[in-house]
């Protein structure tokens, strides 16, 4: 059961406005590069080097650019829309969006990218996991609301 001295926001759990505002930044940040990799796929905006590229089977940033904006922009954004109007399944798929992250961090690390982002990109994901999976998150349903 929810401890009743939880700080509440309108009526909803803090803790689910924090987990809104970070599942909404990185939603806002994958939109903002992945448009930028479509825009410039050789990674010229966001100054990457396609060197990395080499042991894939991209030859520019294009394909990375529209997963970015998909799995890291509209996904996150979906996500925000089931927690905001209490979705059964959006805690759980907040937790699919965390997962999702550290095997894109893993990735970018094994192909040698060597970028700042990847350390806000895994206290993203490891703040979302954590806020994800509190019982305050988990349980914020209607049928749960307290007066």
């Amino acid at each position: 059961m929810i401890r009743d001295h939880l700080m509440r926001v309108r009526g909803r759990p803090a803790i689910l406005w924090v987990l809104l505002a970070v599942l909404g930044q990185l939603a806002v940040r994958a939109a903002i590069g992945g448009v930028a990799l479509l825009m410039a796929p050789s990674g010229e905006i966001v100054g990457l080097s396609s060197a990395p590229l080499d042991r894939t089977p991209f030859g520019d940033f294009l394909v990375p650019g529209i997963i970015l904006i998909v799995v890291f922009g509209l996904v996150p954004a979906v996500v925000c829309y089931a927690l905001f109007t209490r979705r059964w399944w959006g805690w759980i798929a907040s937790v699919g969006v965390a997962v999702a992250m550290l095997i894109w961090v893993l990735v970018e690390v094994t192909l040698g990218f060597d970028r700042p982002t990847i350390y806000l990109n895994l206290a993203t994901a490891g703040a979302i996991l954590l806020l994800a999976v509190h019982p305050a998150v988990r349980h914020d349903r209607p049928d749960t609301e307290r007066s």
